[in-house]
């Protein structure tokens, strides 16, 4: 891939019209999009970059930015890597379970190590190294969330009928470039910013304000040493307290199911939008701890569930 000086990496418009004009708007949101993307790859695979704006170009309208840095190869495999994951569909599960998250971050880290060992790559290896870097940047929220924006910010603009996003060394092209026509656009932007709700069925909660009258008021109690404010959606529990006079006291806690809701927020961090509580297993008043009979009923379910679980694995 070591063709030339300049390591580019181009964003090329391509309009429905005979015009070399963008709106400026657009064009500072989408770029600010892509320059985000480049840096949260760099950051991943510690290659160092700075993007620096060279001259832009008609024929639609093209955008060029100078990567430099220490190690020209490595710049090269990134900025293709960009490329693919840009203007390429991955289909992937952003709540996979813990074991494939840890498999991801120890492929992340022999591409590391690969990246390292650049000199002694072939061409094919080198495209190897970046087709396989993209896929795992697919798989980050950040970069998944900065490519709907710039999608999105896309769709709204009908002058765009193509787009291509490209390496370039000196005055070739490291990947042959691939157009992304405006009716692909959609694939890339995220249709909802929630995530799946997050569990925890052994949530302990030290109550420090219940709820005791009727209606949709939050409780507040302290989860994993934080105050947190949260729905009490068991119906039992709630009945127990209005029904049958269930008393609190300093340190009363619950052991229960916590259910945690989280969303993406304009950049790609995960925040959490709020909590609730469905199931309450245990009361914990100081030594004692009385099971609820949902409690029960709920850990019943779950050890049958487990148990078919570990049946079929």
């Amino acid at each position: 891939m070591e063709v030339g000086n300049d390591n580019i990496l181009e964003l090329h418009y391509y309009f429905a019209d005979s015009s070399h004009e963008i709106d400026a708007l657009i064009r500072n949101k989408c770029e600010s999009e892509l320059l985000a993307i480049a840096y949260e790859a760099a950051s991943i695979f510690d290659i160092g970059l700075k993007l620096v704006t060279k001259p832009s170009e008609e024929g639609g309208f093209k955008e060029f930015w100078r990567a430099l840095g220490e190690n020209s190869q490595q710049l090269q495999v990134l900025l293709v890597a960009i490329g693919v994951v840009t203007t390429v569909y991955f289909n992937y599960n952003p709540e996979d379970e813990q074991r494939k998250k840890t498999l991801e971050e120890l492929q992340i880290q022999e591409l590391k190590l690969r990246l390292k060992n650049l000199d002694t790559a072939t061409e094919t290896e080198k495209q190897d190294v970046a087709e396989a870097m993209a896929n795992k940047l697919s798989k980050n929220l950040k970069v998944t969330k900065r490519k709907s924006n710039f999608y999105f910010h896309l769709s709204r603009y009908p002058k765009v009928s193509f787009i291509s996003i490209s390496a370039i060394a000196g005055t070739n092209r490291l990947r042959d470039e691939v157009k992304l026509s405006r009716s692909e656009f959609k694939k890339f932007i995220l249709s909802s910013d929630k995530l799946k709700i997050q569990e925890d069925d052994s949530a302990e909660i030290e109550i420090i304000s219940p709820v005791l009258k009727d209606g949709n008021y939050k409780w507040k109690g302290v989860y994993k040493g934080q105050p947190i404010s949260f729905s009490m959606i068991d119906n039992k529990f709630r009945d127990a307290i209005f029904i049958d006079g269930l008393n609190f006291h300093a340190g009363t806690s619950i052991r229960c199911l916590l259910q945690i809701h989280r969303e993406i927020d304009e950049v790609g961090e995960v925040k959490i939008k709020g909590y609730s509580v469905p199931t309450v297993i245990e009361i914990l008043d100081g030594p004692t701890a009385r099971k609820t009979k949902q409690g029960a009923e709920y850990l019943h379910a779950k050890g049958m569930i487990d148990n078919q679980i570990d049946l079929f694995s």
